[in-house]
C-alpha cells in the first residue's frame, strides 16, 4: 500500500509504466490494492467497469458501495445481454446504466424488462446505434413514443438521477455517443484542454492519438442556423449553433443549447457582441453570474471584464444609467465600457449625465457626442473640469486631455459636423499648449464599430464544418484589435446560408476566396 501511495505521488512516468495501464490487468494484485485505498474510487470504478464489459459481474466485496458503481459501461466494449441482466438484478442502481448499454448493444428485450423511464440520453445513443441494429432502433423509438420523457442521465457531471428525474426533458445534443468516445489523446505529462465529456473518466488517455475527422454539417443541421429550434435536436456538435445564438444575443436559443458548466471554444467573442446587441441578453447574464465566470475561464478569467463592460454598455445605449451609477459597491474603472454608441446612440442626457459622474468615461462620452452630432453635450463635457487625484472616483488610468485625444480628432474627421469638432478641439488644445495623442495601447480605438463590428466575408465556404473557427477571427484574437467584439463575426456563416440554392454552389468541403 506504501508503495501504491509514493506512486500515486508522483508526476514521471515512462512507456513501461503507461502501456500496462492502458491493458487488460483489471485483476491484478496492484490494482485490487490501488482500488481498495481511500479517495482512489476512480480506479475501482474503472476496473469494474472493465470486468462488466469482460462478462464478469463484481461482487459486493468490490462493489460495495455507489461510489464504486461505474457510470459507463458499454465502451470500449459491450457486455453479453445476460450478464448485464445479471447486473441489473445484482446492483438495482445501475438499471439505467444497464438501459444505455442496451441501447448501444441493441438489446431490446432487456431494455423492456428494465421498464425505465424513457431518458434523452439513451434515445440518443439508440439514435445513433440503430443506423446499423434493429434492436437499438427498436429502443429508440420505444422512447419517443412516450408522451413525457425524463432527464435521469448527466453527461457533463456524470449523475444519475434515480430518486428526482425531471420530467419534460427533450433531446438537446448532450449526451457523449460511442462514436465520440473514439477520439484518443496520447498519454502525455500535460494536457492542454478537456473535452466536454469524460464518461469513461480516463481523460481520453490513450496508447496513442487517435483523432476524429470534424463533420460537416448536414442540409438539416444547417437549416437549424436560420429556423426555430425543434423540441428534439439531431445528434451533432452543436457547437456552432452555441455561437451563432450567443454572437445574436438570443438568449432563448442560448440558454437552451448551452453547455452546462463548460463553455465552447469562442464562445466569450461570440457572446460580447450578443450583450451589445440584446438587452434580454444582458439582464440575462447579469442576474447569472456563474455562467459568466464558466464562459469566460476557458479562454482566460480576465474576459469576465468583458462581458460586464459589454452589459453596461446595454444599459447605456437603453439609456438606463441606474445600473452602472447606483452599483453598490460601485463599478471598477476597468469594467466601464468605451464603445457605448453602437448598435444604439444613447441620447445626449445620457452621456453627459455619464460623464459627469464618472470621470473615467468622459472620453467616450465625448466621442459618442461626435458620432451622434451632439454639439451641445459635446462642449458640456469639453467644459468639465480636469479630474483631480482626490475626486470619489479616480480613472483607472491617467487620462489623455480631451482636446488631444488623437481618438476624439479621428472620429470627429467621419462627422458631417467635422468642422464644429475639429476647429473647437483645435482651438482647446492650442488654448492649453496641447499635441494629439495617441496611446499605443489604446490602438484599438482608432477603429470604428460601425466598420468592423458586423464585418461580410470574402471567404465563401463550400459547406460548414461542425465547429466555431468558420465564425471567428482567430488571427486577430491575440491583439483584441476589434474593439468590443473581440474578432468574433459571422461572415463566413451567413455567406454560406446567402449562397445555399445559388447556381455557383460552391464543392462541399472547398472554400473560395472572393475578390
Amino acid at each position: 500500500m506504501d508503495l501504491i501511495t509514493s506512486r500515486l505521488g508522483q508526476a514521471g512516468f515512462t512507456d513501461v509504466d503507461c502501456e500496462p495501464a492502458l491493458k487488460d490487468f483489471a485483476r491484478s494484485d496492484e490494482v485490487t490494492d490501488l482500488c481498495s485505498t481511500p479517495g482512489q474510487e476512480i480506479f475501482a470504478r474503472a476496473r469494474n467497469a472493465r470486468l462488466i464489459m469482460s462478462d464478469v459481474v463484481p461482487g459486493r466485496e468490490l462493489m460495495s458501495n455507489k461510489e464504486s458503481y461505474p457510470y459507463c459501461i458499454w465502451h470500449p466494449g459491450v457486455a453479453s445481454e445476460d450478464t448485464y441482466r445479471k447486473l441489473a438484478a445484482t446492483y438495482p442502481d445501475m438499471r439505467y446504466q444497464v438501459g444505455r448499454a442496451c441501447a448501444v448493444a441493441g438489446y431490446a428485450q432487456l431494455y423492456h424488462e428494465l421498464n425505465l423511464l424513457p431518458d434523452p440520453c439513451i434515445a440518443e445513443e439508440a439514435r445513433e446505434a440503430s443506423r446499423d441494429n434493429d434492436g437499438s432502433r427498436h429502443i429508440f423509438e420505444q422512447i419517443m413514443a412516450a408522451p413525457v420523457r425524463y432527464s435521469v442521465f448527466n453527461d457533463y457531471d456524470l449523475t444519475i438521477a434515480l430518486d428526482s428525474p425531471k420530467p419534460g426533458a427533450f433531446l438537446n445534443a448532450d449526451t457523449a455517443v460511442v462514436a465520440t468516445l473514439k477520439e484518443r489523446k496520447k498519454y502525455q505529462r500535460y494536457f492542454q484542454s478537456k473535452g466536454y465529456f469524460n464518461i469513461t473518466e480516463d481523460l481520453g488517455i490513450g496508447l496513442k492519438g487517435v483523432r476524429i475527422k470534424p463533420a460537416i454539417l448536414t442540409d438539416d443541421e444547417t437549416d437549424l442556423l436560420v429556423s426555430p429550434l425543434p423540441f428534439d435536436l439531431p445528434t451533432m456538435n452543436k457547437d456552432l449553433l452555441i455561437l451563432a445564438s450567443a454572437y445574436e444575443g438570443n438568449v432563448d436559443r442560448y440558454a437552451r443549447l448551452r453547455r452546462k458548466g463548460r463553455s465552447v471554444k469562442y464562445e466569450v467573442q461570440c457572446l460580447v457582441p450578443g450583450l451589445y446587441r440584446s438587452t434580454a441578453m444582458a439582464f440575462w447574464l447579469d442576474r447569472n453570474p456563474d455562467i459568466m465566470h464558466e464562459v469566460a475561464e476557458f479562454w482566460d478569467e480576465d474576459f469576465i471584464i468583458d462581458l460586464r463592460k459589454g452589459i453596461h454598455a446595454r444599459h447605456i445605449m437603453n439609456n438606463a444609467t441606474h445600473h452602472l451609477l447606483d452599483a453598490d459597491p460601485p463599478v471598477p474603472d476597468e469594467e466601464l465600457p468605451y464603445w457605448i454608441w453602437y448598435p444604439t446612440m444613447p441620447s445626449s442626457y445620457t452621456l453627459c449625465k455619464l460623464a459627469e459622474a464618472r470621470a473615467a468615461m468622459r472620453p467616450q462620452c465625448a466621442r459618442a457626442c461626435i458620432a451622434g452630432g451632439y454639439r451641445e453635450a459635446y462642449t458640456k463635457i469639453m467644459d468639465m473640469p480636469y479630474p483631480e487625484a482626490n475626486m470619489p472616483v479616480d480613472p483607472y488610468e491617467p487620462l489623455v486631455p480631451l482636446p488631444a485625444d488623437g481618438y476624439l480628432i479621428r472620429e470627429a474627421e467621419t462627422t458631417i459636423y467635422r468642422d464644429f469638432f475639429l476647429e473647437d478641439m483645435k482651438r482647446r488644445r492650442e488654448e492649453q499648449g496641447l499635441k494629439p495623442q495617441r496611446p499605443l495601447h489604446d490602438r484599438w480605438k482608432g477603429l470604428s464599430p460601425f466598420d468592423c463590428a458586423d464585418n461580410s466575408s470574402d471567404v465563401l465556404y463550400g459547406s460548414l464544418p461542425d465547429h466555431g473557427r468558420c465564425m471567428v477571427q482567430e488571427a486577430s484574437l491575440e491583439h483584441s484589435m476589434w474593439g468590443p467584439f473581440d474578432a468574433a463575426e459571422l461572415g463566413n456563416v451567413r455567406l454560406y446560408l446567402s449562397n445555399r440554392g445559388s447556381t455557383n454552389r460552391v464543392p462541399q468541403g472547398s472554400n473560395i476566396i472572393l475578390r
